[in-house]
């Protein structure tokens, strides 16, 4: 009698709806319909376009495997402009409560779905990222286990956890105080307060209850999946997994789920097509990339500082710049002076602002250099590129980030910031009252000659870049480490 293979297990991934988040998370979808696992996505009718299209950059033998579904996000009953359905997308500050509140009415429509799915397809597993924190009461309704995927790597994981477990930040006289996270013998690791992700700051504007309810989500899943290779991070996974008594599977780097020969859809682009052809024109590891990625704003007078050392260093220079049309009249002026936009080959920085192909250009022979805010998507593909790294961290887990990077793999030069960069005004737009720049020119500049040096320091920061590039992509491929930790956690699921 011949043996019946058991179907694999059916992931429902329910992404934050942050891009920054939603990317990672439906290439992790495409991961496990790769492995023969089906997968449905659920998100919003705003961003089933960017998931459709993250699917299809996966191809045929993932995008079959995968259903995304869109559910009407609650955004107007929160009290939300209608169609708001991302956080990068909330107008205001002031509408972020409300845009959580929507989140949590969401799951309510989300929950009623999957009900219909046992009909038919019963999930076997939830995997939902970080602030859905309703998903691990529908995952016990369904007697499935829940996965968290916060979009950190298991370094920064692991430091998060020290801290919710020895509160060393609470004993410090003030924000700039020092004190050690010691989560990585041999590697020494200080920090001060205001460094820390927002929930471990005093002024955190997310109410005690909201943090209360993240925190107790996170330690009621059953796992947790992280962006990143077992290579990676020097046993930060295994640690994790050993302190939070939780299965961890580190699966990445899951940008390089793209099928070969496919891209995102935006990269066909006019302006995509603009930096690549630009790029070509240049010589191997001469261009300076610099990018804060997709929430990166920096003060005005901040981006005159950086924008004064980039245009006056050696290295051809492509610069995204977010947030160009909202600059004061002055520094736009001096943006249309001093960086061009039309991407003639001799322009010695090429300013970009909106989007650009990101993995496209770090993977470009022409760039040997990334400035980057080292948030984690961001800094896994400088990685995967094998493209040292100037750091600048803006917020969040980035300075945790930043050690790791500089201090742990030293594939990465300090810009030497101290504290976060904050991009908003403090007074009207072109007046007086705006913040002052806490990082000058010749700081930016010394760090960037460092990064793109080719002495024997640079040579070293090359060289290991390259070695990790390569064992990116091994992890990925049959047999790697993260091949298996997919294959283990559709085991889990099953």
């Amino acid at each position: 009698m011949e043996a019946t293979l058991c179907p694999k297990p059916h992931f429902v991934v329910i992404p934050w709806p942050a891009t920054s988040h939603m990317i990672p998370i439906v290439d992790i979808a495409c991961l496990l319909a790769a492995h023969g696992a089906p997968v449905t996505v659920i998100t919003t009718p705003a961003s089933a376009q960017l998931v459709q299209g993250r699917v299809e950059r996966a191809g045929q033998a993932s995008s079959a495997g995968i259903t995304v579904t869109a559910i009407p996000f609650p955004a107007v009953e929160a009290g939300l402009p209608d169609g708001c359905e991302r956080l990068d997308h909330t107008p205001s500050f002031d509408l972020v409560p409300n845009f959580f509140d929507a989140t949590m009415r969401y799951g309510d429509a989300v929950a009623q779905h999957c009900r219909v799915l046992t009909a038919t397809r019963r999930p076997s597993c939830i995997i939902a990222g970080m602030c859905n924190t309703w998903a691990h009461g529908l995952a016990r309704e369904l007697g499935a286990p829940c996965f968290i995927f916060h979009g950190f790597c298991a370094f920064a994981l692991l430091c998060c956890e020290y801290l919710n477990t020895h509160k060393p930040h609470e004993a410090v006289a003030s924000l700039d105080e020092l004190f050690d996270v010691p989560v990585l013998p041999p590697f020494e690791f200080k920090f001060a307060r205001r460094q820390l992700p927002l929930q471990f700051l005093p002024s955190c504007s997310i109410p005690e209850g909201r943090l209360r309810e993240l925190r107790e989500f996170e330690m009621a899943v059953d796992g947790i999946v992280v962006n990143s290779f077992e290579e990676l991070e020097h046993g930060s996974a295994a640690r994790l997994a050993a302190v939070t008594g939780k299965a961890v599977f580190a699966v990445g780097p899951v940008s390089l789920c793209g099928a070969p020969g496919l891209v995102d859809s935006r990269a066909c682009s006019d302006d995509a097509r603009r930096c690549m052809a630009w790029l070509d024109a240049k010589k191997a590891n001469s261009v300076l990339y610099v990018s804060f990625g997709s929430a990166g704003r920096m003060p005005p007078e901040q981006l005159m500082q950086l924008g004064l050392a980039l245009v006056s260093c050696p290295w051809p220079v492509i610069w995204v710049i977010k947030g160009a049309d909202s600059l004061p009249d002055d520094v736009h002026e001096w943006l249309q002076h001093n960086t061009n936009d039309d991407g003639l080959p001799e322009t010695q920085c090429l300013a970009v602002r909106g989007w650009a192909p990101q993995v496209a250009i770090l993977e470009h022979p022409g760039v040997g250099g990334f400035l980057t805010h080292c948030g984690w998507g961001s800094t896994l593909e400088s990685v995967a590129a094998g493209v040292p790294m100037a750091t600048w961290p803006f917020t969040a887990e980035q300075f945790l980030n930043e050690k790791l990077i500089v201090d742990v793999l030293r594939i990465g030069v300090s810009v030497g910031v101290t504290k976060p960069t904050e991009g908003v005004l403090t007074g009207d737009k072109n007046g007086a009252g705006r913040a002052k720049a806490d990082v000058g020119m010749e700081q930016v500049k010394k760090a960037l000659d460092i990064l793109m040096d080719g002495g024997e320091d640079g040579e070293a920061r090359r060289t290991k870049a390259e070695e990790l590039k390569a064992k990116a992509k091994a992890a990925l491929e049959h047999g790697g480490s993260s091949f298996m930790n997919l294959e283990k956690l559709i085991q889990f699921a099953g």
